[in-house]
């Protein structure tokens, strides 16, 4: 029995011998290191506008016209062109009606015209005023609108849109479509 434990021993060494022989040999040479790469950087934060933001200045409007077109009332402008944003009052028998405009040009191109004008006309504006020569030098008198409100007091929800234009800086006149209301128009004075 001895020597069957002996000879099992002596197989095994010699087996492991040959068996490791075959095998590779550890390298001195540190293993490959995978490339560690950067996240990418944050994005950068948003601009800020370059243009200080327009005051707006409250007007009072009275008008004439039909449909949603305010008989008095009050209107939003900025106070540099003097381009509406808001207009709310009462229109033609005992309706309400509250009309947001859209299409003015954002506050950094009302800001570029108006220092393009200065710099044209300095002071001198001629027959016209500076909001006018603004709106000219910007190119935009007519703006779109959306109203909603009431009309005659038995009708709970009027709504219309259409165009506005502005004829000077305190006059405009609109015409749209709605619902009840077929057609809506009217002029506007703003003091």
């Amino acid at each position: 029995m001895k020597k069957t434990i002996c000879f099992m021993m002596l197989f095994v060494f010699v087996v492991s011998s040959f068996a490791f022989a075959g095998a590779p040999k550890p390298s001195r040479e540190p293993m490959p290191v995978e490339e560690v790469v950067a996240p990418p950087p944050p994005p950068p934060a948003p601009a800020k506008p370059s243009a200080e933001p327009i005051m707006i200045k409250k007007f009072s409007t009275w008008g004439l016209g039909l449909g949603g077109n305010p008989l008095f009332g009050y209107v939003e402008k900025d106070e540099i062109a003097l381009y509406p944003k808001t207009e709310y009052g009462f229109t033609w028998v005992l309706g309400f009606g509250v009309t947001w405009f859209d299409g003015q040009p954002s506050p950094d191109k009302i800001r570029a015209a108006e220092q393009s004008v200065m710099a044209k006309y300095g002071t001198n504006y001629g027959t016209k005023t500076r909001s006018e020569m603004i709106r000219e030098e910007l190119g935009v008198t007519q703006l779109t609108y959306v109203e909603l409100g009431t009309a005659a007091l038995i009708v709970p929800c009027n709504a219309e849109m259409g165009m506005m234009w502005i004829l000077n800086d305190n006059t405009r006149t609109r015409l749209g479509i709605g619902l009840p209301t077929l057609v809506s128009f009217g002029i506007n004075w703003d003091f």
